[in-house]
């Protein structure tokens, strides 16, 4: 999937107006839960859609994942959306695996797993009960969307859970998607444009079996609106002449879109992202702007800002390797990092950077320090993620596990 030129270029508008950002209201006061019966920490934090060790920082559960049923919980609830259904119950029949268990209700191993805490997958017993996670949508057999509704700015995923698969190829929207081969299952990873256009986008899947036969499902993914914030941005005269120079903006564009066009074919992050630091969000992603009493735009924020002091230190989200450390003259000093399967994250205007082209990363690892250079007008992080070259929201990548 392409990069547009022009909303790239409204990178440049993020950083120099960061210090017109409006203030967050206060965060939502967090929910109390009741634990159930077969409850879990990640059960819990995949249906409210936070993160365990957000669960386990607010009620100071320290290392420990042990919870107790009747136990009351506090929720972080200042980035939920309404909390995913119940998981479905299903109690294990004679013969029956959990390879069997996950084709049947279009989920995976791995799903059932997490969800039900078993230290061994092959040990299920009949009578057992298990939890059957309900956050994703059979499209067809086999074939499940996660989310069932895709979102502006968001990121599908695409599994295909089907026996004897030799290969699975892909189209979406007019583009090609790679499918890669995983524990019982396949898997592909969209990037939904911050400005998609709202209805239906058309997924053809083509699977191959053992014995070289092959068949064909098309069906149409529903796009949903994201609720993005619109911002009235004045800007003065001196900026706005910065803005115009669209030969440096082009420029830079194209240098960020060739990186993040050379897809590793493996992954080598794993589990849910972690922030690159934890500081106060002064602009989040897809914010929409009108610019001096001009319409506003279709395309919003190509990532979430941090205002943090200068120096502040920058740490890795993920596992990935620099691809990118160097100074530019919009973006200030970037690192990029890719994460294979055409995952990359960049973070702009830092003071100093700490890594180099090259290097592995892994999560925690400092990259690099805080800082307004390029063109920033105050101190910030300015943090992007690319799904196959489509900018996407990175704090979703917080609070889910992909694949």
């Amino acid at each position: 999937m392409r990069l547009a030129l022009r909303a790239l270029a409204l990178v440049v508008l993020g950083a120099v107006v960061f210090v017109f950002a409006p203030t967050p209201t206060d965060a939502a006061p967090p929910e109390t839960y009741t634990v159930q019966a077969g409850d879990t920490l990640y059960a819990i934090a995949l249906r409210y859609h936070t993160t365990v060790a957000e669960i386990k920082k607010l009620n100071g559960l320290g290392t420990s994942d042990t919870i107790l049923v009747g136990q009351k919980l506090l929720i972080p609830t200042a980035n939920a959306a309404a909390p995913l259904p119940a998981a479905t119950s299903y109690v294990v029949q004679p013969d029956d695996t959990l390879y069997r268990i996950a084709l049947r209700y279009g989920t995976t191993i791995r799903a059932l797993e997490q969800l039900n805490d078993l230290p061994n997958p092959n040990l299920i017993s009949a009578g057992q009960a298990l939890a059957i996670p309900t956050s994703a949508t059979v499209a067809k057999p086999g074939l499940i969307l996660d989310p069932p509704t895709a979102r502006q700015g968001g990121t599908l995923l695409i599994r295909v859970a089907r026996p004897d698969l030799a290969s699975v190829a892909g189209m979406f929207n007019g583009e090609k998607i790679a499918f890669i081969r995983a524990a019982g299952y396949w898997y592909a990873l969209v990037g939904i444009s911050r400005c998609a256009k709202i209805g239906s986008a058309p997924l053809s899947i083509t699977t191959t079996d053992a014995t070289g036969k092959s068949s064909t499902d098309a069906i149409s993914v529903s796009i949903a609106a994201t609720a993005f914030p619109v911002d009235a941005i004045t800007l003065p005269p001196s900026k706005v002449t910065i803005l115009q120079d669209q030969a440096l903006i082009q420029r830079e564009a194209a240098q960020l879109a060739a990186i993040v066009a050379q897809a590793t074919p493996t992954r080598l992050w794993s589990g849910a992202f972690q922030q690159p630091l934890s500081g106060r969000i002064t602009e989040n992603f897809g914010t929409r702007r009108s610019y001096n009493g001009g319409p506003v735009g279709a395309c919003g924020h190509e990532g979430t800002d941090f205002g943090m002091a200068a120096g502040s230190p920058i740490y890795a989200p993920a596992r990935g390797r620099v691809v990118f450390a160097g100074l530019t003259q919009v973006r200030g000093n970037m690192t990029v990092l890719d994460h294979g399967l055409g995952v990359f994250s960049a973070y702009y205007h830092q003071l100093e950077i700490n890594v180099q082209v090259g290097q592995m990363v892994e999560p925690g690892t400092l990259i690099g320090k805080v800082g307004t250079t390029g063109l920033s007008t105050g101190n910030h992080l300015h943090w992007s993620m690319w799904v196959n070259g489509e900018y996407v929201d990175p704090m979703e990548w917080t609070r889910r596990i992909v694949p």
